[in-house]
């Protein structure tokens, strides 16, 4: 009979504590609410946080050569995953995420627009040329090879956010200029370049044709200034 007691006795005060610590995040919680507004509850409800992450790996890369001083072009393949998250909720209820496969195309080439009269040197039959190193012209999208593959959204999320297939998009070219800068691109891009332009002055009627780039002159000026 004590026994029993002392069981029921433990078993109130248990509930006891279990009513108080309720009443007590009732009455923070409903405290809380009260500073904040209608419209504030909801904005942050609304409010996202978007991360875009990299892509693990180029997943093709090719070199190809071109007929004008466009002179190279590399196109690559890469998947990007981006998501955004609430503020507030959990990402099963107000989260989205989607994996992009996007291919790019980079053309790299020399801009001619930069040669000055002083870049160019003619005696007779030979001419001298200095030209810019070689840059990226142009990084785009191939629509009919680039696609949203996987797409979850959470439970509350009932209109897909338009501005992370965008953020994914602009993470893909960002990825591809930067793996054609560090790819074979631009030196591939320095060799076609010579070529084209050594072909184009032997039929204007050079027989001599010496091209030099603008870091190698620059080179040449600092070891003269050295020398000096």
């Amino acid at each position: 009979m004590r026994w029993f007691v002392r069981r029921l006795l433990l078993n109130l005060f248990s509930l006891l504590i279990l009513l108080v610590a309720f009443l007590w995040f009732w009455h923070a919680g409903k405290s809380w609410l009260s500073n904040l507004s209608l419209r504030e509850i909801a904005a942050r409800l609304k409010s996202r946080m978007v991360t875009v992450t990299p892509s693990s790996a180029i997943v093709i890369q090719r070199l190809q050569a071109l007929n004008r001083l466009e002179t190279a072009k590399m196109v690559s393949q890469h998947i990007v995953e981006a998501s955004s998250k609430s503020t507030w909720l959990p990402s099963f209820l107000a989260g989205e995420r989607l994996l992009l496969l996007a291919q790019v195309e980079v053309v790299a080439g020399v801009d001619l627009s930069k040669v000055l009269k002083s870049d160019i040197d003619v005696i007779g039959d030979k001419v001298a040329i200095v030209l810019p190193e070689p840059q990226i012209l142009s990084a785009r999208i191939d629509e009919a090879m680039t696609k949203v593959f996987a797409r979850e959204k959470g439970w509350l999320v009932f209109n897909p956010d338009k501005n992370l297939e965008q953020q994914a998009r602009l993470q893909a070219l960002s990825e591809a200029r930067q793996a054609a800068l560090q790819s074979g691109l631009m030196n591939f891009a320095r060799k076609k370049a010579e070529e084209s332009l050594r072909n184009f002055l032997h039929a204007l009627g050079f027989k001599q044709v010496e091209i030099r780039w603008q870091t190698q002159r620059e080179m040449k000026k600092e070891g003269e200034q050295g020398n000096g």
